[in-house]
């Protein structure tokens, strides 16, 4: 998939594009189909995104936590579901202040345009002038292919990444998934830490996750992952250390792989959160500490103990 940042890189492009736009935010059931919908015979399929969630600018203080929030685990989503090529725009003033007319311009101007597939709430250009309907009627005009996508729906509900960052703010896992296609994930590189908790017989691979997340409750979780093709399991803690003394304290993902020996330092991951099993706590000591860390671990392996691993053959595998 090629990764562009700006209007004028389209110009290289060999062929149309049928653009696929949207934030796509946990690129989520409802926007996969929006993706998949992009397609034509001869014609690229893109995915014209930004960095950064408009209300970051324009109203900071209601900007959603992101359940995506690294932007290379995001494109591999959208790449598995066939994107091609990938606009990821920065969202600045400018292009927030060009109307509906002026972005269409913009990107006809430095593109082929095949087509565009949108969901039916969506909206753009300043004041969120623009939408679906207006879409189509300028496609007329312009000679271009306009597909809107309706609302997803599951059990009663409308599949939306606000519901899905409900989903998981109330730690419902289940829902959250079921709306993600997939169970929701911690992407992150491994990094380096106090080394307290192999010390404590328990080494983990600890991933540092941007403050804007959007994540489930803080405490323990049986999780998953894959690397080098191997299938991985194991326990994870989700939270802000409060046993430990820091300066600053940091969301952060530390997990135990079972049955694993290996440095993973400055490697991705992608961890898989799939079961809840505690609240998070502060501990007296580190020895107390231990003793949960070991309960914990039992927990996680009797989760797994009663599932079919096969169960976890759509995990993703990067």
């Amino acid at each position: 998939m090629q990764v562009l940042s700006t209007f004028g890189e389209l110009r290289s492009l060999p062929a149309p594009v049928f653009w696929a736009i949207g934030f796509f935010d946990g690129v989520h059931t409802g926007h996969v189909r929006v993706v998949q919908a992009a397609h034509a015979p001869g014609a690229l399929r893109g995915v014209l995104t930004f960095c950064c969630h408009p209300l970051e600018l324009l109203c900071p203080q209601r900007a959603p936590r992101l359940i995506t929030p690294v932007p290379d685990y995001k494109a591999r989503l959208l790449q598995e579901q066939g994107a091609e090529v990938l606009l990821r725009l920065p969202f600045t003033r400018e292009l927030a202040d060009m109307s509906p007319t002026d972005f269409l311009d913009a990107l006809q101007a430095h593109s082929r345009v095949a087509g565009v597939s949108v969901g039916a709430n969506w909206n753009f250009g300043k004041a969120r002038a623009g939408n679906a309907a207006f879409l189509s009627e300028q496609g007329k005009q312009r000679g271009f292919e306009v597909r809107v996508q309706p609302l997803l729906q599951l059990d009663g509900g409308t599949v939306c990444s606000g519901a899905v960052r409900v989903a998981l703010a109330e730690g419902r896992l289940d829902d959250a998934a079921a709306m993600l296609g997939r169970p929701f994930a911690v992407c992150g590189t491994v990094e380096h830490g106090q080394h307290l908790a192999r010390q404590l017989g328990f080494p983990t691979a600890n991933i540092t996750l941007p403050p804007h997340s959007a994540v489930p409750p803080a405490g323990a979780y049986a999780v998953a992952c894959r690397h080098a093709g191997r299938l991985l399991f194991g326990v994870a803690d989700l939270g802000f250390r409060p046993s430990i003394r820091e300066e600053e304290k940091l969301l952060r993902l530390e997990t135990h792989f079972f049955d694993f020996s290996g440095d993973l330092y400055g490697q991705p991951l992608t961890v898989a959160l799939l079961h809840f099993l505690r609240p998070e706590q502060k501990f007296s000591s580190l020895s107390a500490l231990q003793v949960q860390i070991q309960r914990d671990s039992a927990a996680a392996r009797a989760f797994f103990q009663a599932q079919n691993e096969e169960k976890f053959n759509f995990l993703p595998k990067f």
